[in-house]
Formats: structure tokens, C-alpha cells, sequence
């Protein structure tokens, strides 16, 4: 099978292209990050153009994998749009992923960008599978740096390095990470089984509050650490100057994000792994 993934060069993209070309022909779509996975065709292409759908046409491929996505700074939603336009125009069966954000009752751009994906995929008549990632987390690939920390690497980076670990709020707010390699083997089930226009989350067995999710992680990292409880404002005033956050994005730390694992499972047979136990992969 022929797999056009985008994003290819993201911490998601990297992994799934690994993972998808130990049994089908992969080309990786990558824009500025260079892409160079063993037995991935990088492709360089920028998507937020009409002339990608040319491009990119010539590979003809049998499902297009967008994981691609804007998510900070100006226009996210006319960039994501736009690239959802060469997808679409690509007329293949397509794998989305998408955000558990598109439940919350938030009104960011990056949730609204989301929702409107979705439903234009809905409503193409091409054949599609939206998987909802919960904090994608994993591995470093030593064959490839994406431009971006991941955001569970940041925090593994800070348990080892300092004894405190700032937290935003009173760290009760729950989150259900999901290990970047269930969620890869999930979507390549999804693809190897036919898609057939459903929708899933994808997280962990449970939701952990943000306290224990610091202290698993250090646990597995041999660590001890002290959580330091701060208010969203100070968290805002630092991503001016440290960057790697999207102020708008850290006003959602105050909301859950709990899912159904079950569906997912059912129909990939992929359980997904605890925090515990996943964690480990971050040293």
C-alpha cells in the first residue's frame, strides 16, 4: 500500500512513517525540517499552496495520512485550511488526526480549525478515519530531530535537569496521554482494515491528574522532584519569552480531557499502554 503522509517531519510524523514503513511504501511530506527515516521517499512540499495538489498527485496514493497542522502563531486557521484544501484535492481515502480539543468548550483557533477539518472531511464523500490524539507522548528518534520539542520531552528535559517543576494550577486537571506508538499502530490498523468514515480518541487506559502525570514521569526517569503550583498569567508571561507555547493554548490546562479508549480498541485490537509504563520511553 501507498501512504502519503504529511507533517512527515513532526514528532507524530516521524514515528508514523517509521512505523508505517516496516510494511508499506511511504512518502513523507515535509515543508523546512529535513526528513531522512530509513525506507521513507521524503517529499518536499509546502502545502499552504494549490501547486502541492500537482506535486503531490504524482505519488497516487492508495490513503493520504494528515498530520500536518498549524497550531501556533497568526492565521492557524487559514493555513490549516488551505492544506486541508490540497489534502482533499488529492480525492484518496484519508487518515486525519485530528485533537481531543474538539469536545472541550473552548473557543481557540486551533479547536475551531479542528472542528472545521473534520467536517469538511465528513462531507467529501471520500472514504476517511479521524483519530483524536490526547497529549501524544514518546521516544525521541535518534534518525531525526523535529523542529518542535514535544511536550512530554520538555518535561522529561526539566525532571532531570532542575528539582522543581512548575505546574499550572493546583494540578488536579486531568489528561490521558497516549503513547505516540499505540497511536501509530492504531492508525495503520485503521488504514490495513479499509476506512470506513468513524471517528475515535485515542488516550491512555485513564485520565491522571496533572500532579500524578509529573510524578510518574520522574518515577520513571529515577527522579525526585517538587511540584511548584503557579497561575496560567505567570505561565503566559513566560511562553512570551521562552517560546515553544501558545499563550492562547495554555488558558486550556484548566479543562479535562478524558476519553474512551475502549472503541479504538475494539476495532484495532491496539491496547494502549499506562503512563507508567510508557514513560519509561523518555529517557
Amino acid at each position: 500500500m501507498r501512504l502519503l503522509v504529511t507533517g512527515a517531519s513532526s514528532f507524530v510524523g516521524a514515528h508514523f512513517c517509521r512505523e508505517a514503513a516496516l510494511r508499506h511504501e511511504v512518502y513523507g511530506v515535509f515543508h523546512q525540517t529535513p526528513l531522512s527515516l530509513s525506507g521513507v521517499t521524503p517529499l518536499r512540499s509546502d502545502l499552504r499552496h494549490p501547486a502541492a495538489i500537482d506535486r503531490l498527485g504524482t505519488v497516487q496514493p492508495d490513503v493520504v495520512v494528515h498530520l500536518a497542522c498549524k497550531v501556533m502563531g497568526g492565521g492557524i486557521e487559514e493555513v490549516n485550511r488551505r492544506m486541508m484544501d490540497v489534502v482533499l484535492g488529492l480525492e484518496a481515502p484519508v487518515l486525519y488526526a485530528s485533537t481531543t480539543m474538539v469536545h472541550w468548550n473552548v473557543d481557540t483557533a486551533y479547536a475551531r480549525s479542528r472542528r472545521e477539518d473534520e467536517s469538511r472531511l465528513e462531507k467529501s464523500g471520500l472514504p476517511y478515519a479521524i483519530l483524536r490524539p490526547c497529549a501524544p507522548y514518546g521516544p525521541r528518534l535518534k534518525e531525526h530531530q523535529p523542529r518542535h520539542t514535544e511536550s512530554f520531552q520538555r518535561l522529561a528535559d526539566w525532571i532531570v535537569r532542575w528539582p522543581c517543576v512548575p505546574v499550572i494550577g493546583d494540578g488536579s486537571t486531568l489528561r490521558q496521554p497516549v503513547h505516540v506508538e499505540d497511536f501509530c499502530r492504531s492508525g495503520l490498523a485503521l488504514i490495513e482494515q479499509g476506512l470506513d468514515n468513524r471517528a475515535f480518541d485515542a488516550g491512555g487506559p485513564r485520565a491522571i491528574r496533572m500532579d500524578h502525570l509529573v510524578d510518574v514521569v520522574a518515577s520513571a526517569l529515577n527522579q525526585e522532584v517538587q511540584r511548584v503550583h503557579l497561575p496560567t498569567s505567570l505561565f503566559k508571561l513566560g511562553a512570551r519569552f521562552t517560546g515553544g507555547f501558545e499563550p492562547e493554548l495554555l488558558e486550556t490546562f484548566s479543562c479535562d480531557d478524558i476519553v474512551d479508549p475502549a472503541p479504538l480498541t475494539e476495532a484495532t485490537g491496539v491496547v494502549p499502554r499506562p503512563l507508567s509504563e510508557g514513560a519509561r520511553d523518555l529517557r
